[in-house]
């Protein structure tokens, strides 16, 4: 195709870039055109084990509601309130439609143009929906990624996370798979992994096992601890914390110890975690 084509530049390519590959894509009827390129970064220094500032790495902890760091910070995802029109009334009623439809064309009824049109705003209203929580990812990700220099997360299988339940619980359980995925963890995971590599900064994933059921403080397993526990209350040592700013201090530690950096207990309160 010889011809001129109009587009809307995302951002400026960098200067004395090598162009690898360019792959043309088509969602909902838009046509995006991603560039591939090779280049240098003058301005990234390269950071690790041995120039890393301690005070400049950080534990996160995924939730539904919030993302909590290992410096005391709670940040607010509002997944719940993003997703919100995908599950109110009249989105729910345009799907019983098309599903109905689906049913008769499976008859051998041919669908018509109604078909076509329900279906354009249905996927409207996922494309917006999944637009905005892409960017609040985007500036989540790329704020963290800018402030620190070492950044640990869990290493979540979100696959077996949302299993359905199979004879207890089964609509508490559906409830909870629809708020895992629309929280999105694997995208800002993937997120925080490529910006960490593309700024020079350490990434890490550690097994989640027992990182919110252990105090931070003693080290002790708290078996008995639930969901709706939202305070750790550490049965051996009294130690009294937010439940998922104890889980990323576990974080972080496991993430320092994955690069031979695990430090004592008490240099660990001293030097930089402390959230009291």
């Amino acid at each position: 195709m010889n011809m001129p084509l109009k587009m809307r530049y995302h951002r400026d390519l960098p200067n004395s870039y090598k162009l690898n590959q360019i792959t043309i894509t088509k969602n909902h009827n838009k046509f995006f055109v991603a560039f591939g390129i090779t280049y240098d970064e003058p301005n990234v220094s390269l950071i690790s084990t041995d120039n890393l500032d301690i005070k400049k790495a950080v534990g996160i902890d995924l939730n539904i509601n919030e993302i909590a760091l290992s410096n005391g910070t709670l940040i607010k995802t509002n997944s719940k309130i993003l997703s919100s029109k995908k599950y109110n009334n009249v989105f729910k009623r345009l799907q019983r439609k098309q599903s109905r439809r689906v049913l008769k064309a499976k008859k051998k009824v041919k669908s018509g143009l109604n078909f076509r049109k329900t279906q354009l705003v249905l996927n409207k209203i996922y494309e917006k929906t999944s637009n905005i929580k892409k960017d609040l990812a985007h500036k989540i990700t790329a704020k963290i990624v800018n402030e620190f220099d070492l950044i640990a997360v869990e290493n979540l299988q979100v696959k077996n996370m949302t299993k359905r339940a199979k004879l207890k619980n089964v609509k508490a359980k559906s409830g909870l798979n629809k708020s895992i995925l629309d929280t999105s963890f694997y995208q800002l995971i993937s997120f925080l992994e490529y910006k960490t590599s593309h700024n020079g900064k350490l990434f890490t994933k550690i097994p989640p096992q027992y990182t919110s059921k252990t105090c931070s403080k003693c080290g002790s397993i708290k078996e008995n601890l639930t969901l709706k526990d939202r305070v750790y209350i550490c049965d051996n040592c009294g130690e009294i914390i937010h439940r998922d700013i104890n889980a990323s201090l576990n974080i972080l530690k496991l993430g320092l110890k994955s690069f031979g950096l695990g430090i004592s207990l008490l240099d660990y309160k001293q030097k930089a975690f402390c959230t009291s």
